[in-house]
């Protein structure tokens, strides 16, 4: 048998035995999963403006995925344009940040320290394209953006972005707060919606999020239901084209057939399962957070815990470095995976039609104290459905 075959066979069937939490990974369908799988995963289709045609043979049903999907996308997220092509939500930012941010120019970000994606921070995306970040101020036992210290900040930095987003997210911000900032300063408001992006197309986070922000783009495999890519909205033309520019030769060039029409198969199923799914994973975050915090797990942020996807664990050994590390290796031997980070997702639980928090908090427990659940925890695991498909 090829090694490969027998690799790929042996983690689905782990997979089809584990409950899974993290908070960076959903599941697709299995219609998702086909077009994925089909004869576009090897084929080309890069359209040539010299031309005014694409570059390859043999693209009618190619350029028809694309454009439907960019159709599909603008529709579900309610916005004049959208870019399907982006092949992750990073690609995503570095198509953005190349249209919008000159050399030398800066841009405030949430700090790595208060759950900010590590990629804005210095050393990375800002030293790449030569602009400057500083820290967008965050009161971290909140979780809200500080905004008697921000007006400050912008007047000494003069930020040609505010970019927001987290990867430890747990609450929408006042958008028409900071839209109302950032006019003040002619800066730009840009979302980073990576790990919320199927919440928000869902109307159950941030639904203010098209109507404030200049630009808003994300993964679409953390909450959304889609394969590993990246989606990219606006409403302003001038925006768009530009990063339309950015694109082909400049950040990517094949766009990967199979994933655009996978993904224009998760935007479906968004569109007609969105908001009962989103609203669910809301709920179940809420629900499990509640039952943890009783039985006396360390979830922060007691009483809401969350408005996402997301619950963000305590540290309760300020000296070992290694805490979340030893946690998710204890879990995972009982069959329960969570990231190495402290924090536990509901979006793939939700969409395997699991509801009972209570029973999973007590599974996370037990396991936690030391007790052998994985009998119980792949039970569980085994007889999981599928929901917000068509099939």
């Amino acid at each position: 048998m090829n090694r490969f075959l027998e690799l790929v066979s042996k983690h689905d069937q782990y997979r089809k035995k584990v409950i899974n939490l993290q908070a960076s990974e959903n599941v697709m369908s299995p219609d998702a999963l086909k077009c994925l799988g089909s004869d576009m995963a090897s084929r080309y289709s890069l359209y040539e403006p010299a031309i005014k045609s694409d570059a390859y043979g043999g693209t009618g049903y190619s350029e028809e995925v694309l454009h439907e999907t960019e159709k599909l996308a603008s529709e579900v997220f309610g916005t004049r344009f959208s870019e399907v092509r982006s092949l992750g939500g990073h690609i995503s930012a570095e198509m953005v940040l190349l249209s919008i941010v000159k050399k030398k120019e800066n841009i405030l970000s949430i700090s790595e320290a208060d759950g900010g994606y590590t990629g804005y921070q210095t050393g990375y995306l800002p030293e790449m394209f030569c602009f400057q970040n500083y820290r967008l101020p965050y009161k971290k036992e909140v979780q809200e953006i500080d905004f008697e210290k921000l007006d400050r900040v912008m007047k000494s930095t003069k930020p040609k972005v505010i970019m927001l987003g987290q990867s430890f997210f747990l609450k929408p911000y006042d958008l028409k707060h900071v839209r109302d900032i950032a006019d003040d300063y002619d800066s730009m408001v840009v979302y980073d919606a990576s790990h919320v992006l199927g919440l928000v197309a869902g109307k159950a986070f941030q639904e203010d999020i098209a109507k404030y922000s200049d630009i808003f783009f994300g993964s679409t495999h953390k909450t959304f239901f889609g394969p590993q890519g990246g989606l990219i909205f606006t409403d302003n033309e001038e925006i768009y084209n530009r990063i339309e520019k950015n694109i082909t030769w400049r950040t990517m060039d094949n766009y990967h057939i199979s994933r655009v029409a996978s993904i224009g198969t998760a935007l479906s199923e968004m569109k007609q399962f969105g908001k009962e799914y989103a609203s669910s994973v809301v709920a179940n975050s809420g629900k499990l957070g509640k039952f943890l915090h009783e039985k006396g797990f360390p979830v922060l942020y007691d009483p809401w815990f969350s408005y996402s996807h997301q619950l963000h664990i305590a540290k309760k050994e300020k000296d070992n470095p290694n805490e979340f590390l030893d946690m998710s290796r204890k879990l995972e031997k009982n069959g329960i995976i969570i990231d190495r980070e402290g924090r536990i997702g509901t979006a793939e639980i939700t969409r395997m039609g699991m509801d009972d928090m209570e029973k999973l908090s007590d599974l996370i427990v037990r396991s936690i104290q030391g007790e052998n659940v994985r009998a119980e925890v792949e039970g569980i695991a085994l007889n999981l459905k599928m929901r917000y498909w068509m099939g």
